[in-house]
Order: C-alpha cells, then structure tokens, then sequence
C-alpha cells in the first residue's frame, strides 16, 4: 500500500504526498515514534497532559484497533519532526470517527517533537519555568476542545494545525491570562497606521489595491460579496502627503483622503514585525490581569526572538468585534480589552463566534440558537436582525504603550 493509498482508505482525499524515506516507516527510527513510554516520559518530565493523560494513553492504545491510523501516526509524526512549520499546516488528518484514535490522533502527532519543543523554547533564552508553560497549551487545547468547540476528548484537525506553532517554538504562552503571543509580520493587505504628531493617535489608512466593497466593507464579506461597485483602494506618498482610504473599526471610507505630513507621520507599514497576541476561551479580561499578561509579553518577544524589529502588539479575533461593545456596553471587561487596539475591519465570515458562544450550533439555524446567557442573548438578537459578529483585527503601538 502506497501512503496515497493509505490516505484514501482513511478517507482523506488529495492528501499531500510524503517526502521519501517516512512511509512506511523506518525501522531504524522505531524509538522516535509515538509509544505508550513516550507519553508516560512527556507526562513525567512536563505534566504535558494535565487530567487528560489517561484519555492520551486511550486514544493511542485504541490505535491496536485501528492498524491503518496507525501507519498514518507513524510516518506523519516523523515527517512533523522533521518538517519546517509551513507545510505542517496543510496536513490533512483523517476524520474522526468517533473512537478515542480517531479523536486523538491529530495530538498524538505532535507528541515525538515534544522533547525538542522544550529544548527549543530554552535556545530562545526562555526560563524552564516559562517553556513549560508554553508547553501547557496541549492541555489547554484539548480541554478548549471538549467544553467549548466539538465536544470531543481530543483534538480536532485544524486545531492540531494550529498547534504547530507552538511545538515549532514560533508560539509563546507565560501562563498568565490566558492571552500567548505570536512573532508575525503584517500581511500585504494591512492598511498602514499614521500617527497625529499632536495626540498620538492611531488612523488605519487602506491601500496596497485592497478590494473594498460599495458598502465600506472589504469585499468579500459576509453580505459583501458581489463585485459591482467595488474599487480597489490605493495607497501614495508623496513629499508632502499620505494619501489613501481611511477606516474605523466598522468601514473604509469610499472616499480617498490626504493627510499632511506635517501633522502625521507613517508609524506602520504593510510587512512590520508585529507580536500578535491570541486569546484562550478562559482568559481573564480584568484590565490589570490584561495589563500585565501584555507588558510580559511584549517584553519576553523581544528578548526571545530578536530577529524581529517589533512595531506593535496585534490581536485579531471575534472578541474585537465593535458589536461587542455595542452588546456589552463600554465598561465591560471585553469593550475595555478591546478599545486598547485601533481597529480596521477585514474579510470576515462572521462564523468564529459561533465555537465559542454557541458551541456546536451554526449559521444555519438563528433561530435555535441558545439564549442561556447574557452575551448569547446579546449576539443572537444581532445575528437575528441580519448583523453580523465579525473577525476584527486591530494594534496598538509598543513605543506608545510598553516603553
């Protein structure tokens, strides 16, 4: 049987193709595989699993039952050893099928890197104290995973793609908060960020040929798809200007502006190294709790990863969406979080929400969501009257905040 082959059997269909040499796996790298004295080693050393290590040693001995996930767990598993971040992410795990292997195999991946994971946190310059936080998340995501998203004791496939970062050493987390930190670059399709020389603040201004709706909305949008009467908005500097299409937290304006270069200047860019923090289901929003989870972060990201010249924190997430503030009211602790950043808007499909404050519900069935809470009345009575909950990024300056 060929990996294609075994892939298919799995159900995976237009799985990406192995490199030579981990499929089958060699028998000369047997000790590098997952094995029941691996996972007993992780949870020695690191706690790894927390109060799911029985529920990790079920899901790798239900794999006697399962013999072709298991030649899937061998070979990836090594190649995930082996492999660069980037096309760890475009991994096609099998489906679950409702067995503790099929639910866990996604984590059990990830689990002969692990070792090299603490090393590689420590190489950064990070405290074993705050490597092995770091290391807490597979924990944390299998229990994000049983309370708040599929319901399943172990983790789904995208999630596990989302892993990746951590057990690359690319991702951070000090446990505190439940708020971690990513290095990353702005995206090409970012706006750029002038600063009032005066007040200090903020103004998103669009360009780099950034598809905008006739709406002010990006195009693409949920509600925001159809092409007529859209423009590309576009971004010039000249000796005496910044010129292009400025945004609130909502909307680009239709209209290009000019501002003058003796009251702004251009503080970020498209490409600037940003740290981009990202926010567990069960963070605590207390502003002094955020406060010192990003004064921690932001000082351990440059020390840890010095090749990056850090402009800003960053943070894009449903929690950002101005329809929270206008549910919650200003003074909560979530519009508190949030109005820290000066947002833009994104192309969104207004879906993310509905993992965390409707779990296992869809935008399919409005009407049948729950109402058991505050935030769940809140956010159906929106989607009801045909809003949407949007994914809104937004930053705050370091030099402004953290120095």
């Amino acid at each position: 049987m060929t990996f294609e082959e075994l892939t298919l059997a799995l159900g995976v269909e237009d799985h990406a193709p192995l490199p030579e040499g981990y499929y089958p796996a060699p028998k000369e790298r047997e000790g590098e595989l997952c094995s029941l004295e691996l996972i007993d080693r992780l949870h020695e050393k690191f706690n790894l699993y927390g109060e799911y290590y029985e529920a990790v040693r079920r899901g790798f001995l239900d794999l006697e039952n399962d013999p072709l996930r298991k030649a899937y767990l061998d070979s990836v598993s090594l190649y995930f050893k082996d492999s660069p971040m980037k096309p760890l992410r475009k991994l096609k795990y099998p489906q679950s099928v409702g067995t503790p292997a099929s639910d866990m195999l996604p984590f059990l991946v990830h689990l002969p890197s692990v070792e090299r994971t603490y090393e590689i946190y420590r190489e950064r310059g990070f405290t074993h104290e705050e490597a092995l936080a770091s290391l807490e998340i597979f924990q944390i995501y299998i229990r994000e995973e049983e309370h708040y998203r599929t319901r399943i004791v172990g983790v789904s496939r995208p999630i596990s793609g989302w892993m990746c970062q951590f057990t690359k050493g690319e991702m951070f987390y000090l446990g505190r908060g439940g708020l971690n930190f990513q290095p990353i670059r702005l995206s090409d399709k970012a706006p750029y960020f002038l600063r009032n020389k005066k007040s200090g603040a903020l103004q998103p201004v669009f360009g780099t040929a950034f598809p905008v709706h006739k709406s002010g909305l990006p195009l693409g949008c949920v509600g925001a798809e159809e092409e007529g009467g859209s423009f590309l908005a576009e971004f010039e500097e000249t000796e005496t200007e910044y010129i292009g299409y400025p945004s609130d937290s909502r909307k680009i304006s239709l209209e290009k502006k000019a501002f003058s270069k003796e009251e702004w200047t251009l503080a970020i860019s498209p490409g600037d190294a940003v740290i981009s923090t990202h926010i567990f289901w069960d963070a605590d929003f207390s502003p002094e709790t955020v406060e010192k989870a990003f004064t921690e972060g932001v000082a351990r990201a440059k020390a840890c990863y010095p090749e990056y010249d850090f402009k800003a924190l960053y943070c894009c997430s449903w929690l950002m969406s101005p329809e929270i503030n206008d549910a919650l009211g200003e003074k909560s602790k979530l519009s508190m979080f949030s109005a820290r950043f000066t947002r833009y808007p994104m192309k969104s499909a207004g879906k993310a929400v509905f993992g965390y404050v409707f779990p296992g519900c869809s935008a399919d069935s409005l009407e049948a969501l729950p109402e058991n809470t505050g935030l769940q009345r809140a956010f159906k009575k929106i989607l009801l009257s045909g809003g949407h909950i949007f994914e809104t990024p937004g930053l705050m300056l370091i030099a402004d905040h953290f120095e």
